[in-house]
């Protein structure tokens, strides 16, 4: 489905299960897990696709604001859940734009978060949950939960 998705009306008791990957048309190339999420909005901003080549340096599509040019940031990958999909868009992009400071900026806001690095060594924030078989805190903050 891409890197965005709302709920809206009722959801299955569990939740509606969602894979979150650094690419979701090749989940199996890099870290990935399974979350279950009842309402609100799950975004993922990736630095790994929609990706070129112009001359000999690669670029990718999340700008930094202050230098116009796309974002060098620590993260590859951010997914956030929030109250809403717009929400949790612009906090997954302004994630990846933060760099190092995205943890901190995250959790200080409540919002669930899994930050891929670019080695990919995962980092969750604000109750984003670390066993994937327990998958379902991810929207912790989004329901009331």
């Amino acid at each position: 489905m891409g890197g965005d998705v709302a709920i809206a009306g009722a959801s299955p008791e569990q939740g509606w299960p969602v894979e979150v990957c650094d690419d979701h048309t090749h989940p199996e190339l890099g870290p990935s897990q399974t979350v279950m999420i009842r309402s609100g909005g799950l975004a993922t901003s990736s630095t790994t696709v929609r990706r070129w080549t112009r001359g000999h340096r690669r670029l990718h599509h999340v700008v930094d604001p202050s230098t116009g040019q796309p974002a060098t940031g620590c993260w590859r990958t951010a997914t956030v859940a929030a109250a809403t999909c717009v929400d949790a868009n612009i906090a997954s992009t302004a994630s990846i734009v933060i760099g190092d400071a995205a943890p901190a900026w995250l959790d200080a806001r409540a919002m669930p978060a899994r930050l891929v690095a670019s080695d990919g060594t995962v980092t969750t924030v604000g109750g984003w949950p670390n066993d994937p078989a327990q998958s379902t805190a991810a929207t912790r903050g989004t329901d009331g939960a």
